[in-house]
């Protein structure tokens, strides 16, 4: 049999026999492409999402319009949440494009990275945390500052000293300055030094009050400044004198700061430095730094190095990508290995830059905030501000029109504040996100969703695998979204899955997205990720690829295709679960599965990836999710490279056979046939997301002595024939030598296609009650409607339209009947 790539699963009886144009597939890529035929693909975003709310269609069996496709999440416009809200003499609406600044109507901003607060990096790669350090996990993510929060969550919240936001305007009686933090939970619990240089130059010396030695425990910064303010929430200074209290606004609710300065710029332009540390509220000033973290002292600091008692510094418009894999920086590690007095070390420090102890430099965009606190010069991180432009009411703004830019976007649910490292999670409702934009994007645009691996970050991609986004990109011209999941470790379930789709919704609101080329793709636990996120919402996306990803979070149920599970004093106690593994937080409180919900990928082509040589997900692991979806009989390719282990894809960083892949997304809006399993314990009511059904089958209620209820649907409104289904195995080169194996489908002849007949079967197991939209699937309410149920089980089978919903009984077993939907009065009825 050989490969279409034009083959659809569905065919109108009567349509023409060349259903697409044919072409052979390349050695990467064997899973056909979706072809409508007669079937609507959606070509944007759908008719109703635009002004769509959370809400409007809460109760959707009596809903005039069918459900969405994917959760509530997905639309209606941002919230603002109290950190983003403008007290009396602001107006400005937040940048919310980190490490990026704008003049807008009288007001300057700025806008930090979050969750960057670590301060200096003062470690090497064999140095370890402190014994009562608590941050959060990542091997792969870690940040290259070193330094740890007090261990008093109800007061600092492992965040406390996180800039969000800086803003200054002039005033009648000076200048006004606002500094949103992105967690408050005491007014005093941070303190903020705001540096002012009226001289624009760091390297002038002149100047009566001019120093580099900023006081209140700061020491000498490397930034000379004429003026110094620091506030605390509760107190202010401007050169050491005290500010009345007039002059000073602190809202706890809003993690602001404000303070006004007696200070005349005129139309100058003055330099300004920020940084954030904490308030040492015994002996004033900025809370030291010291080697263990206790109740009330920050810790993580080293004996030998003298360091700022600084944990974020703003202005900050370059920090670096780079994943320090080169053979030069594991030289340096296994040197400091080797080297346990240290001395080499200084030696080497001597002739080479600082030898960072991470794998990824900008994991958390704080690299060069962290190597610049080590060698106490932030004198790079100021921000020239020009009081001519905000009298004049100039509006300029700085943010970038390309390449990876680090979004943040304000969440609609309230998870907590700060950073819960017992759970590894980021609680706050101020979210960050990578997003690559290729030059010259033309829109609407398709888009890959990229998530990322198990202690990854949302800079996975750009520090790691750069070469991964530019190849689905570029010739694809599609954005690239790579959301945070809300930490390292969440396996896109409950807020990590929110995360996913409030990230996009944020992207939509700044870049026309095509809904019909829409891709979900990920790395390790980014590719189990990718399976699941895909098989729940299945009209979302047209396609997905997984590298190196376990079909399950469990890896003995991996293992045994679903046969066996790790007991839960591995799974919970051990490696994760409520309140955090002994060992590690690896897994989330009770594993799940793509396996067990691979029927919803009827429309969803999969592409796998898998090393031989894998440790950590071994090829039959894989194998076991491609040999499922062989089962089904569901498109797929599954690539195994005999060369490969689970980190050299993304060490060679070379994807051919992936873009390709991509390029022939199309989503499936309205297919014939519907195949949907609702599995209620990956459903989390308490943020909006229950995956009960896509397409037009919604609503579906598992029986409660059942963990699972299926709905398998076809509509013969077009006629329909299911596809030849063939198997293929080949050989690829490229990007590396590889066996290829998996499914793909054919045309079916015309004469296997039914006739059109308004006619809908539906086969239900394990389902109490389900709802179908019946002009979605092409019915015509206005004649007649067939219909046949085969199901294990009394149900309630609902058959909504625009104008109403038609309630039925259906008894166990196969019963057919015929409806008259167009009579608005028959409201219910039972079959017998």
């Amino acid at each position: 049999m050989s490969k279409d790539e034009g083959a659809s699963e569905e065919v109108a009886a009567g349509a023409s026999e060349e259903v697409a144009d044919v072409a052979p597939v390349d050695d990467a890529v064997a899973a056909a492409d979706e072809v409508a035929d007669g079937v609507p693909v959606a070509e944007g975003a759908p008719d109703d999402v635009a002004d769509a709310v959370p809400g409007d269609v809460a109760d959707r069996a009596g809903a005039e319009r069918p459900p969405r496709p994917g959760p509530d999440a997905l639309y209606g416009d941002n919230p603002t949440p109290p950190q983003l809200e403008n007290g009396p003499g602001w107006d400005a609406e937040p940048l919310l494009v980190s490490g990026c600044d704008a003049y807008v109507d009288g007001e300057y901003l700025y806008q930090d990275f979050v969750y960057d607060d670590r301060g200096a990096d003062v470690r090497s790669w064999v140095s370890s945390a402190p014994t009562n350090a608590r941050s959060l996990g990542g091997v792969l993510s870690q940040p290259t500052g070193d330094y740890h929060y007090p261990n008093d969550p109800d007061r600092y919240g492992y965040n406390a000293a996180d800039l969000l936001e800086f803003r200054a305007r002039p005033t009648d009686d000076g200048i006004a300055y606002r500094v949103t933090l992105n967690t408050m939970l005491e007014p005093d619990a941070a303190a903020v030094a705001i540096g002012i240089d009226t001289e624009s130059d760091p390297d002038l010396e002149t100047g009566a009050g001019r120093r580099t030695d900023w006081g209140y425990g700061l020491g000498d910064l490397g930034a000379p400044v004429d003026h110094r303010i620091v506030t605390w929430g509760t107190g202010a200074e401007l050169d050491g004198e005290p500010l009345g209290e007039d002059r000073l606004t602190v809202n706890v609710r809003r993690n602001q700061l404000e303070v006004e300065v007696p200070l005349e710029p005129g139309e100058a332009t003055w330099r300004h430095y920020v940084a954030v540390g904490l308030r040492d509220r015994t002996g004033g000033g900025f809370k030291q730094v010291g080697e263990e973290p206790t109740e009330t002292h920050p810790g993580g600091a080293n004996a030998d190095l003298d360091v700022p008692p600084v944990f974020n510094v703003g202005f900050r418009f370059d920090e670096p990508y780079d994943r320090n894999l080169g053979p030069v920086d594991i030289g340096r590690g296994l040197f400091d290995l080797l080297d346990v007095t240290g001395v080499g070390h200084t030696l080497v420090e001597q002739v080479l830059d600082r030898s960072p102890r991470v794998l990824g430099e900008g994991n958390w965009r704080e690299h060069a905030q962290a190597t610049a606190l080590a060698d106490r010069d932030v004198s790079r991180f100021g921000a020239d501000i020009d009081f001519g432009k905000l009298e004049a009411g100039v509006t300029e703004q700085h943010t970038p029109d390309a390449g990876i830019v680090s979004l943040l976007y304000p969440s609609r649910y309230y998870l907590g504040e700060g950073v819960d490292p017992d759970h590894d999670v980021l609680e706050g409702r101020i979210q960050p996100y990578s997003a690559y934009v290729p030059a010259d994007l033309d829109e609407p645009a398709p888009m890959v969703v990229l998530l990322h691996s198990l202690s990854c970050s949302y800079t996975q991609y750009p520090v790691y695998t750069p070469n991964l986004i530019t190849q689905i990109s570029e010739p694809n011209d599609a954005v690239v979204l790579m959301p945070q999941a809300r930490g390292p470790g969440r396996w896109y379930k409950r807020e990590a899955e929110l995360d996913v789709f409030e990230a996009w919704r944020d992207l939509e609101g700044r870049i026309d997205v095509d809904r019909s080329r829409v891709t979900l793709g990920g790395y390790s636990m980014g590719g189990f990720g990718a399976c699941v996120l895909a098989a729940q919402c299945p009209d979302l996306f047209g396609r997905g690829f997984s590298v190196v990803g376990p079909p399950t979070e469990d890896p003995l149920e991996g293992l045994t295709g679903g046969l066996l599970r790790s007991p839960p004093s591995v799974t919970t106690t051990l490696f994760g679960g409520d309140g955090g593994g002994r060992l590690l937080n690896v897994f989330t409180e009770r594993p799940s599965s793509a396996l067990e919900i691979s029927e919803n990928l009827r429309h969803v082509p999969m592409l796998v990836w898998s090393g031989l040589g894998d440790p950590v997900v071994p090829v039959i692991s894989p194998d076991n999710y491609a040999r499922r979806l062989k089962r089904h009989g569901y498109r797929h390719q599954f690539d195994v490279f005999p060369a490969e282990t689970h980190l050299s894809f993304g060490i060679r960083d070379r994807w051919t056979g992936i873009p390709e892949f991509v390029a022939r997304t199309k989503v499936i809006r309205n297919p014939r046939r519907v195949t949907y399993r609702h599995l209620p314990e990956l459903d989390h009511p308490e943020v909006d997301l229950v995956h009960d059904g896509a397409y037009w089958v919604s609503d579906i209620a598992t029986s409660e002595d059942r963990n699972s209820g299926l709905v398998d649907a076809i509509s013969y409104a077009e006629g329909y024939a299911p596809p030849e289904v063939g198997p293929f195995t080949e050989y690829g080169r490229e990007p590396r030598r590889h066996l290829s194996r998996g499914v793909q489908w054919e045309t079916p002849p015309i004469d296997a296609r039914t006739a059109p007949d308004n006619r809908l079967a539906v086969r239900l197991e394990g389902v109490e009650s389900v709802t179908v939209w019946v002009e979605e699937a092409g019915l015509d309410v206005d004649d007649e409607v067939t219909l046949e149920v085969e199901s294990d089980g009394p149900a309630t089978l609902t058959l909504a339209t625009t104008f109403g919903s038609h309630d039925l009984e259906v008894p166990a077993g196969e019963v057919t009947t015929k409806v008259m939907l167009g009579d608005v009065a028959a409201a219910s009825g039972a079959v017998a």
